[in-house]
């Protein structure tokens, strides 16, 4: 009998996902600045550079989020939140839709029909988020929020931001609030800086993993997943 409550204690009734890589085949902070530059909204010669710096400096564990946003929503600047929207359901249509993993996809329905509560927990930006979110039926979207001032975004971001220990922040937060048990919780997430939150929840996947996180998640008798 101890063992059965136990069981229905630590039930998983939250899945929270990272976004690039662990749901599509994509990385959206790279394909919208392309999406930008194909829309005459940004210059290629200076986006292609600074994209490529600011990522080398993100697998190095070096990147500073306020100087990578600043360039990351440039863009939005002065913009209101219908337009950005607008462009961002159309980012989705051409840009990530089609690079959906199917697994990914099948495993929210599943998870869905499951009764769980579906979250996705990602560094991009909430408004470049939300249409994918939307697609695969997910509710809750965490990410980098985009700061707004009299109905128009400044460029900066607000709050935490969800890289790496910034995510287990969002989430202590989030479980401390709303009185729930972080056993309850399954996290997918593809990158090594995702095991500051894998070993967080009750139920750990390591989606695609590189050798680093795998060895990790063998170590730590997480789940290993393979999506295509």
């Amino acid at each position: 009998m101890i063992l059965h409550r136990e069981l229905i204690r630590f039930m998983i009734s939250h899945c929270w996902f990272d976004m690039d890589h662990t749901l599509i085949d994509n990385d959206c902070d790279v394909s919208w600045k392309h999406f930008m530059v194909g829309k005459n909204l940004a210059d290629a010669g200076e986006t292609e550079r600074l994209a490529a710096l600011y990522y080398q400096k993100y697998l190095d564990g070096t990147l500073d989020p306020a100087e990578f946003m600043a360039f990351q929503l440039c863009e939005f600047r002065g913009q209101t939140p219908e337009a950005m929207n607008l462009l961002a359901r159309e980012h989705f249509e051409v840009m990530v839709k089609s690079k959906i993993y199917r697994a990914a996809a099948e495993l929210c329905r599943r998870r869905a029909a499951q009764g769980c509560s579906l979250a996705v927990i990602t560094s991009t930006n909430t408004v470049v988020a939300r249409p994918l979110a939307d697609w695969l039926g997910i509710e809750t979207v965490f990410g980098a929020q985009p700061e707004l001032f009299n109905g128009r975004y400044t460029g900066k971001t607000t709050g935490v931001y969800p890289v790496g220990p910034g995510k287990v922040a969002v989430f202590e937060d989030y479980w401390r609030r709303c009185h729930e048990n972080p056993k309850n919780f399954a996290y997918y997430g593809d990158s090594i800086h995702d095991r500051f939150l894998l070993a967080a929840v009750g139920e750990a996947h390591a989606v695609n993993p590189g050798s680093e996180l795998r060895n990790l998640a063998e170590k730590n008798h997480w789940h290993i997943d393979l999506f295509n």
